[in-house]
């Protein structure tokens, strides 16, 4: 699911590029690298990076657990994890003022797309998400200074944005009561 979304922001991204600066090539690309320690931007590029993942208390559902009748069991589930993404988009290029240039571009093009349903990009029917809302993250200096620390690299020209929405729920899993764990243990032992 989140392999997907950052996949979607970079395609879509790629194609708006292509039509409004004219470029031929794919100007949004992933870190290339096995070894992100410390982590290396591609030069003449816009690298998005994700720089934290956190649950979206906002929109949590108040009951612990929803029951479900499933075969004629009332089974419980917890409740769907809701969670937002914090997207770096590093602008890396030779030329400062094509990096200035191009991270405009960006910022034009999440100002005109602030939401991605199925409708506009139908891989998010794939995942099973609803919709995905994008905005635009301003942190303080010091706030900042942290995370270039963090990154161990120098600053770069870049924009953070807040991606939200993306829920997480396994309804295949069971919810084992006492004597179901205990039963499952002795299976489990008596096949070894």
């Amino acid at each position: 699911m989140i392999h997907t979304t950052l996949q979607i922001l970079k395609d879509k991204l790629n194609e708006y590029l292509r039509i409004k600066a004219k470029v031929d090539n794919d100007l949004i690309k992933f870190i290339d690298s096995n070894n992100n320690d410390p982590v290396s931007f591609t030069n003449n590029v816009i690298t998005p990076f994700l720089i934290n993942i956190s649950e979206d208390r906002k929109f949590r559902n108040a009951d612990q657990y929803r029951g479900v009748v499933k075969n004629g069991i009332r089974t419980q589930f917890n409740p769907e994890i809701r969670i937002e993404l914090l997207i770096l988009f590093v602008s890396k290029f030779s030329d400062y003022n094509q990096a200035l240039k191009f991270l405009s571009y960006v910022i034009k093009f999440f100002q005109s797309n602030r939401m991605f349903t199925p409708l506009n990009a139908p891989e998010l029917s794939d995942e099973q998400i609803e919709k995905l809302t994008v905005e635009l993250i301003s942190l303080p200096l010091e706030e900042q200074n942290q995370v270039w620390h963090s990154l161990n690299t120098s600053y770069l020209p870049s924009v953070l944005y807040r991606v939200r929405l993306l829920s997480f729920t396994d309804d295949e899993s069971v919810a084992f009561s006492d004597g179901m764990v205990e039963e499952v243990t002795q299976l489990i032992t008596e096949k070894k």
